[in-house]
């Protein structure tokens, strides 16, 4: 039985050891404070401990945390008892990897959870050639829950014959512990990094500038049908963190009608106000040609009716394309609501 649990076995190498117990204290580390803590505490990053220390942040996973798991059917007995769980197991597995304690079961654990992220809740996977983190997590933790933790680990202290480590495993894990030593204290961000993507003012720019050539096409409610009408855009950036997207849409009449949109980036990078629904960004993948893919959430109303936005951005350097699609209460489904295209 304890075999079973603790199963642990070294490599041939004891540098290959040291390399392995580096690999498993970052990915561990990674993922139990960027990502399972975070959400704990409800934080945006790992950094905003003083959050904790006024008592501004409450403990329990983020809305937009739960608003993700809810999207993808874990919703009895409720998405927050979800989300708690989860976020509890990429906090107690990262750890367990980390110090190499039950280390398979907590990888296989990870894997299941990332499999979950990576090719259910992801839109467009890609098995074998996509290039996205959540994937790359997924076939980590496959890994450590093929091979086990290895020599340095809490699993092979406990099933290890029963003598003494040689003087030559000592003195091949003091150079790799202050190895990790020196990593750490080179980053002293290292714990603020975290699993939730960033988003750059720069970055969201590109829609701050004249595009003559578009379109704009939206479902009339009424008729249930598409309409496309030319339309113009106009972005601005009034102030540092903020974008306003005037539009002018050409009526088939002949009659022109304006609009405007207003976005606001918070400091973080990470959630966006756009026209006064607060917004998460839950992706950001780079593409080819320059292109930028972005997604935000957010809970708003859309036809008087209380519902899941999604927005999704697709910027690049001659073209952009901004779609809207909203989820109602009780749907599985997102309902495309309107696209716009532009070129140059």
């Amino acid at each position: 039985m304890k075999k079973w649990l603790f199963f642990a076995r070294p490599f041939s190498s004891r540098f290959a050891d040291v390399a392995w117990l580096l690999f498993r204290l970052h990915l561990g580390l990674s993922i139990a404070v960027g990502a399972g803590w975070s959400k704990l505490v409800n934080l945006t990053t790992a950094s905003e401990v003083s959050k904790l220390l006024t008592g501004a942040a409450a403990l329990g996973p983020p809305d937009w945390f739960v608003q993700q798991v809810a999207q993808l059917g874990f919703v009895y007995p409720s998405p927050y008892v979800w989300a708690w769980l989860a976020a509890w197991g990429e906090f107690a597995g990262g750890l367990l990897v980390a110090v190499g304690l039950l280390t398979r079961w907590s990888g296989l654990q990870l894997a299941l959870q990332f499999l979950i992220i990576a090719f259910l809740w992801y839109d467009s996977p890609e098995p074998l050639l996509g290039m996205y983190y959540q994937q790359l997590l997924f076939w980590a933790f496959v890994l450590v829950a093929m091979v086990g933790g290895g020599r340095y680990s809490l699993d092979y202290f406990l099933i290890r014959p029963q003598h003494s480590h040689s003087q030559g495993d000592a003195g091949t894990l003091k150079p790799a512990l202050l190895l990790l030593l020196l990593l750490l204290l080179g980053n002293g961000d290292v714990c603020a990094q975290s699993a939730t993507p960033r988003l750059t003012m720069q970055e969201l720019a590109r829609l701050a500038q004249q595009w003559e050539r578009g379109s704009l096409t939206y479902l009339d409610y009424s008729s249930r049908k598409s309409v496309t009408l030319p339309t113009y855009l106009n972005g601005m950036r009034p102030r540092s963190n903020e974008l306003v997207l005037d539009f002018v849409y050409q009526e088939p009449e002949g009659k022109q009608v304006e609009g405007y949109d207003k976005l606001i980036l918070d400091d973080t990078g990470t959630k966006l106000e756009w026209d006064g629904v607060p917004m998460v960004l839950v992706e950001k993948t780079p593409l080819p040609n320059q292109t930028l893919r972005l997604k935000f959430e957010g809970i708003g109303q859309d036809d008087q009716r209380d519902c899941l936005i999604r927005r999704t951005l697709l910027l690049g350097p001659q073209q952009i394309l901004v779609v809207k699609e909203v989820k109602y209460v009780g749907s599985s489904t997102f309902l495309v609501r309107n696209t716009y295209r532009f070129q140059r």
